[in-house]
């Protein structure tokens, strides 16, 4: 994954984006911090895969706020800006709110994604008594956006069909 520039980020975040080694971090008015990393996944479809995870890092509630939604598609556009690469989105399982995450995330980024830019795809499935939300978030300028997607939806077809779930 290439490195992003941080100048192009803070040029469209209303809140400061900082990297910190591996991880991307803004605070926010009410005194929050959110991490963003991004991890090597298998490759989706041929293409080299990327799984984000985007955190809380306080365990304090958060009030709603525009702008953690702003930053953080703003640093997603700049993954963009910089990798023609697959972007996975898995749901924090810990404490059963995967649904509610899935649902925000969803439509976070139908709120926020530039129209006609991008092909997302997702999936859920309940595995060993378990929530499953996963997405992919796919340039529709990706040369292999087919192969892409045909390789998540054969993924997502297995795991809904496994027996004796």
């Amino acid at each position: 994954m290439k490195q992003f520039q941080i100048d192009r980020i803070n040029k469209i975040a209303p809140y400061e984006v900082k990297a910190e080694g591996k991880q991307y971090v803004f605070d926010t008015a009410h005194g929050l911090r959110y991490e963003v990393r991004f991890f090597e996944e298998q490759p989706i479809g041929g293409c080299e895969t990327w799984q984000f995870s985007f955190a809380k890092a306080n365990s304090e509630p958060s009030p709603e706020d525009p702008y953690v939604r702003f930053t953080l598609f703003a640093i997603i556009d700049e993954f963009f800006h910089e990798n023609e690469d697959v972007l996975l989105y898995v749901c924090d399982t810990s404490d059963n709110r995967e649904a509610a995450r899935n649902r925000l995330f969803i439509r976070w980024f139908k709120q926020s994604a530039q129209p006609g830019r991008f092909t997302i795809r997702s999936a859920s499935a309940t595995i060993e008594g378990q929530g499953f939300y996963a997405a992919i978030i796919v340039e529709n300028r990706n040369p292999l956006l087919t192969d892409i997607t045909a390789d998540f939806d054969k993924t997502a077809v297995t795991l809904t069909n496994k027996p004796g779930e």
